[in-house]
């Protein structure tokens, strides 16, 4: 009886001891919808398994003191007074145990209470903080709709602006080609007429010059019909008026060559040349007839 009392203080001093445990960390943020009532720690589940060995060590000893006051009944009808004192000193024992595992039982549901307050406050904490990490997730996603459709309306609004301002500066660069190109074809409409005056006064100049050796061969020839049927008087006056010529070329060498007798020479060529002048301007007029 007493081997079998050491062990039941063993285990009820064994239960007490892991019942006030250190509280644990706080349970991670699990994926999984949790409430109030349903989050548990650690340190809870132990202090709930502590107090149902506590309480199941209660009702043995409560049936135990049950069974010695049956036993101390039927001793007393007996009455066997050695029976009655042995009952009577079990029932003793058994309710200071009862008593103790009350008190024990009393003090590991204060701590299961206290252990499921704090719990119930970190549940609220985390479902805070997951209706917070929902409100988060539900914000972004409509932020990014939201951006989507902002990006949308700006890509749309700056296309139209920038397909005006792309017009307006193809439009100033057509403008600027179309001057461009009348300005080229006014300048090659120009070189083209110059050319084609350039061509035109050639083509003038040579038909003039051509004209003209026309006529002087033309002369040439009428010249020399005219000396073949010409009179002897006019073939006498034409070699007079070469000698003439000759003569004077001659004047001209030597006063080159000697200038005070060239000036002397040629004052008396001059006084001389009207003398024979007459023959020459005749044979000149007849020429020119």
């Amino acid at each position: 009886m007493a081997k079998a009392e050491r062990k039941m203080k063993a285990k009820t001093a064994k239960a007490v001891r892991k019942a006030p445990a250190k509280k644990a960390a706080a349970k991670k943020v699990s994926s999984k919808k949790i409430t109030i009532t349903s989050y548990e720690t650690p340190a809870l589940k132990r202090a709930e398994v502590a107090l149902a060995k506590l309480q199941k060590n209660l009702a043995t000893e409560r049936k135990a003191s049950a069974d010695a006051n049956d036993r101390i009944a039927q001793a007393r009808a007996s009455g066997d007074k050695r029976a009655i004192k042995t009952a009577t000193t079990a029932q003793t024992r058994i309710s200071a145990k009862v008593k103790t595992l009350r008190e024990r039982v009393a003090e590991s549901e204060l701590r299961v209470r206290e252990l499921k307050a704090d719990a119930r406050i970190k549940a609220a904490k985390i479902i805070a903080e997951q209706k917070l990490a929902d409100r988060k997730a539900e914000l972004a996603e409509r932020a990014e709709r939201d951006k989507a459709k902002a990006l949308a309306e700006y890509a749309a609004k700056w296309e139209k602006s920038r397909a005006r301002a792309d017009a307006k500066k193809l439009a100033t660069m057509e403008k600027k080609l179309e001057r461009d190109n009348k300005a080229a074809e006014k300048k090659l409409v120009a070189k083209l007429k110059a050319a084609a005056e350039k061509a035109a006064a050639k083509e003038k100049a040579k038909a003039k010059a051509k004209k003209k050796a026309d006529e002087k061969t033309s002369t040439a020839k009428t010249k020399v019909a005219k000396a073949k049927t010409a009179s002897p008087k006019a073939k006498a006056t034409a070699s007079k008026s070469k000698a003439a010529a000759r003569k004077k070329s001659a004047v001209k060498t030597a006063a080159a060559a000697k200038p005070k007798a060239a000036k002397k020479t040629k004052a008396t060529a001059k006084k001389a040349a009207p003398k024979k002048a007459a023959p020459k301007s005749k044979a000149v007029e007849a020429d020119k007839s």
